[in-house]
């Protein structure tokens, strides 16, 4: 790739669509970017990881951007329309020009500050960071160390998703590397800082808590309950196949929960090779998460994966009779990357559909897992005039589905952001919880969901930092590729 020497945003319309108004549920919104589909086209690969409302009714992606053989953090926001806001840097975007690093996740706190956290290279490791930034999309110099935190122990660590506690406490999970001999020894990690960017020792051992080694993997995706426990999601090594899914519950002070589930962990096979990404609270406080299925044995499709769990961890039967389900399809793997429940308990899943060409999907489920056939055709949108992957998904006030990814642009990946129609009915009896702080989390998005082997490369690759998605250039390949197996 060459060196990266301009930075450009243009705010491009897919001729593909017809520009109409959108008329039903899953129709794209021609009030974004013209066609309901926004790609900001950087010099080099871009994509982003997670997609956070902003005040203004603006929208605020994270993710990065090549600069070979560095990765860069990258920011960027629109206005209502998909046009850049350039109150954001002047330009509408940031790149880091310094740091190698990717973000992964972002929390856009109430007074217009973010923070967000991914994966940055300290000598030659992997390490997790939290940055945060000022309303203006800069580096807030009173947080960390000019900005951003770090932490950083064994043979690496990385980051993969973030919250932020009604105290200002950040919250963020992924996986470290505790020993340098042994690279395969993967733990899931969850760390806590104070609102200033300092490691909160009071947390679990030394501000983290780490998984034994019975339990190697990674943590994707987590979300605070209404009394304040911590729930992660993510994939351990299978005793039979090479993923297994795992939730689990710690409490405030960093220690499992041994009332939820199994000794503070639900971990299961589901007969097959199952991948959670991300995990969401139901308006009841129940819980859901989702992922990617390859199964059941002795098949490979990928398919994605529904689970409902109660409060306490035990299966939800609202999901299929056992509380899980999947969702197969006919001549093509699917992947499902983020989750996001409505006040009306539908499900959102995004994520990508292969059937020998990689196309972004989007889906709308019912409270019970199973397709919403009301939404777009039969349930799911997908983009087939459309290359590329939608890794985060959200709502907007007025519930419209914003997704963000990446997307071909004329033979490049890059961020690529879409906008559907989407009707939410507010139900009489949603329960809902506020806590009013000064820095309370406007918007928490639920999850980056990326997959281990599009992460930039942790700790124990000696190779220095890769992009979260090495291959970007050729981004069909990449996003049909399964994910790395724990060994």
């Amino acid at each position: 790739m060459k060196k990266f020497v301009a930075f450009i945003v243009a705010t491009t319309a897919i001729v593909m669509f017809a520009s109409t108004a959108y008329a039903s549920d899953g129709d794209l919104d021609t009030t974004w970017g013209g066609d309901g589909v926004v790609v900001s086209a950087h010099t080099d690969p871009s994509s982003t990881y997670a997609v956070a409302n902003y005040p203004g009714d603006r929208v605020l992606v994270v993710g990065s951007v090549t600069d070979s053989p560095a990765s860069r953090t990258l920011v960027n926001r629109f206005l209502a329309d998909g046009s850049p806001d350039t109150t954001c840097n002047n330009t509408g975007r940031f790149v880091d020009t310094v740091n190698d690093a990717v973000a992964s996740d972002v929390v856009v706190l109430s007074d217009g500050s973010f923070v967000i956290a991914g994966i940055i290279q300290i000598n030659n490791k992997g390490a997790l960071f939290v940055a945060k930034f000022t309303n203006t999309c800069n580096f807030d110099a009173t947080f960390g160390n000019n900005g951003i935190a770090t932490y950083l122990a064994g043979d690496g660590t990385s980051a993969r998703a973030l919250t932020v506690q009604s105290d200002g406490k950040i919250i963020v999970v992924g996986d470290e590397y505790p020993t340098v001999s042994d690279s395969n020894d993967q733990r899931i990690l969850v760390a806590r800082f104070s609102a200033l960017g300092i490691i909160d020792n009071s947390f679990g051992i030394n501000g983290r808590f780490m998984s034994t080694a019975n339990q190697k993997g990674q943590a994707q995706d987590v979300v605070i309950d209404s009394s304040g426990r911590i729930i992660f999601t993510g994939s351990i090594v299978g005793t039979v196949a090479p993923d297994a899914a795992i939730v689990g519950r710690l409490t405030n002070a960093g220690s499992l929960d041994t009332s939820f589930a199994t000794q503070g962990y639900l971990i299961n096979e589901f007969d097959g090779d199952p991948r959670l990404n991300a995990i969401a609270i139901r308006p009841n406080g129940n819980l859901v998460a989702v992922g990617t299925y390859g199964g059941p044995f002795p098949s490979t499709q990928q398919s994605p994966i529904v689970v409902c769990l109660t409060q306490a961890g035990a299966f939800d039967s609202d999901c299929g009779v056992n509380g899980w389900s999947y969702l197969p399809t006919l001549n093509s793997d699917v992947y499902a990357d983020d989750v996001f429940v409505t006040s009306d308990n539908r499900i959102l899943v995004s994520g990508a559909s292969d059937d020998g060409s990689i196309r972004p999907i989007i889906m709308r489920l019912n409270d019970n897992a199973t397709l919403d056939n009301s939404f777009a055709t039969s349930g799911t949108w997908q983009g087939s005039a459309l290359t590329g992957r939608m890794y985060s998904v959200t709502i907007q006030s007025d519930g419209r589905i914003l997704a963000a990814g990446q997307l071909d642009a004329q033979g490049t990946m890059s961020v690529g952001v879409i906008r559907l129609a989407n009707t939410v009915v507010t139900p009489s009896t949603t329960t809902t919880t506020a806590t009013a702080t000064t820095v309370a989390p406007l918007v928490t998005t639920t999850s980056t969901t990326i997959a281990a082997n599009q992460l930039p490369a942790t700790g124990h690759d000696q190779n220095g930092l890769m992009f979260a998605v090495a291959l970007f250039g050729i981004g069909i390949l990449l996003m049909g590729m399964r994910r790395r197996a724990l060994r």
